[in-house]
């Protein structure tokens, strides 16, 4: 088994960290779950019902259930298909119905069907849950609800062991209301809490190795930020810290909508500074440290404030980063250069929590680094860096470090036909197919990505927008030229080099 306890279950209204704007016209950003849903949008857990909506209050289907599992297990392969009269071959959850069936996860219901399109209520996702940590007894009957005699038989269990272990809650009133549906709000939160739990064990204090200078530190509550910090790790070769409070967050801490909360409380006190768990080693030994965070109400949350007064940062450059659904920096860098006035403060950057390499990669070669710092940068981009030539044109692509721009870039050099797809990418088939491991689930490519399509095994270049799918695996992005591949019409040769 794989899963291991996929979730946390709380299906009480929980809220998060603030966002000013979800993307989503459905989900206000004060709404309880809005965090959750912009959180699994961005890790490919669940995509919104269509470009512009979330559809937070649609019920859950078990079809929906099965996909949104599969999704957070990694959408593992699964040999055959769903043995069920009711899941077509060709039906969006027709792997995961087969996923969850053969591990026992979400069973169909015994006469050929898996009622796809059926809800999901709350006494059948306990008891999913607790037939898959194998229908442990619960050690505590005695606690009911006020609506206990409404729970099946086959759920009695399975409400007990959720409720003692503090998986799935009570309502107002005392009601636990097995037969209620959930909702795809519920559901998102749901993961997210899961998932954000994953990023809380702290990691290892670095020590830096003779000759490295370069730290980045950053502090992330939903894992977004530390996305952004790995990719800065692989650019720059630089050493890792994470920012861990002593006292973790809880989600109660990160209400957004709650005034009284921990972080709530925190950004309108100054004076906050929450303790660290852990601290770096040597510090002197570093000349640059990229400080990284989330935007929490516009600013930067108290914690860094705290790393900042924890050390003698004087004459050190810092370059701050964030992450946010769409607010910019904005004054939330400038605000902490009182906390370190005698360091060299560079302007900062915001990204999405799922910004590519190759993006983060532009900005940091674009930064008046420190000159063995910005040699290094400079270093590690132009070994990514390809060659698209094509009718007297050319296109340059900054690759990203993975296992298949690795494979990719053996092939090289090759001619390629591309030709346009669905009006919004440029696409070629490549002539054996390429590793992807440890390849991300989904992904949603960027205007100028590069991309291999893994189940079709074609590259693609993205000149629109086409959202977040399986199977894109993310391998560039284009730096110019764009406009001129965006222009070719019908089937066209391309001579793929590594760049000069």
């Amino acid at each position: 088994m794989f899963l291991a306890l996929i979730l946390a279950l709380g299906l009480c209204t929980t809220a998060f960290a603030a966002v000013e704007d979800t993307g989503f016209s459905d989900v206000a950003a004060d709404a309880w779950y809005a965090d959750a849903a912009i959180y699994c949008r961005e890790h490919g857990v669940m995509n919104g019902t269509s470009a512009t909506t979330f559809g937070p209050d649609t019920t859950m289907s078990r079809a929906m259930l099965a996909t949104v599992l599969y999704r957070a297990a990694g959408s593992p392969a699964v040999s055959g298909i769903a043995d069920f009269t009711d899941v077509a071959s060709t039906a969006y959850y027709a792997d995961a119905a087969a996923w969850a069936s053969a591990e026992g996860i979400v069973s169909g219901y015994g006469n050929g069907r898996f009622g796809s399109d059926d809800p999901v209520t709350r006494e059948q996702i306990a008891t999913i849950l607790w037939r898959y940590e194998g229908s442990p007894a619960p050690s505590d009957t005695s606690r009911s609800f006020v609506d206990q005699a409404s729970i099946a038989s086959y759920a009695v269990d399975a409400v007990a062991w959720a409720r003692e272990n503090g998986i799935i809650n009570g309502m107002t009133g005392n009601l636990f209301a097995p037969k209620s549906p959930a909702t795809r709000a519920q559901v998102a939160t749901i993961l997210m809490n899961y998932l954000q739990d994953e990023t809380t064990t702290p990691t290892p204090e670095p020590t830096p190795d003779e000759g490295d200078n370069i730290l980045v530190a950053y502090f992330s509550a939903t894992g977004n930020t530390e996305n952004i910090a790995n990719h800065m790790d692989a650019l720059l070769d630089a050493d890792l810290y994470e920012i861990v409070p002593q006292e973790p967050y809880t989600s109660a801490d990160l209400d957004y909508n709650n005034s009284s909360s921990r972080s709530q409380a925190e950004q309108r006190d100054p004076n906050a500074r929450p303790a660290i768990s852990g601290s770096v080693e040597n510090m002197e030994d570093y000349d640059v440290i990229f400080l990284g965070y989330p935007i929490w109400n516009g600013q930067a949350p108290r914690i860094i404030s705290t790393f900042l007064e924890s050390y003698d940062l004087a004459d050190k450059t810092i370059v701050p980063f964030c992450t946010s659904a769409s607010s910019g920096i904005g004054s939330s860098a400038t605000n902490l250069h009182d906390l370190a006035s005698d360091a060299n403060w560079l302007s900062g950057q915001r990204f999405s929590g799922n910004a590519s390499q190759s993006t983060v990669a532009s900005w940091v070669d674009g930064l008046d680094l420190p000159e063995t710092v910005a040699d290094a940068s400079e270093d590690a981009s132009a070994t990514m860096q390809i060659r698209l030539a094509f009718d007297g044109k050319e296109a340059i692509v900054t690759l990203e470090d993975n296992a298949t721009t690795r494979d990719f870039l053996s092939m090289l050099p090759m001619t390629l036909t591309f030709e346009d797809y669905a009006g919004s990418e440029k696409i070629s088939h490549l002539p054996r197919d390429l590793s992807i491991e440890d390849a991300p689930s989904s992904y949603d490519p960027a205007v100028g990505d590069l991309i291999l399509y893994a189940p079709w095994g074609n590259l693609a270049v993205f000149y629109r927008d086409a959202g977040r799918s399986s199977g894109p695996v993310p391998m560039g992005h284009v730096e110019s030229g764009l406009d001129l591949l965006t222009a070719m019409d019908s089937e066209f040769e391309v001579t793929v080099s590594v760049a000069a």
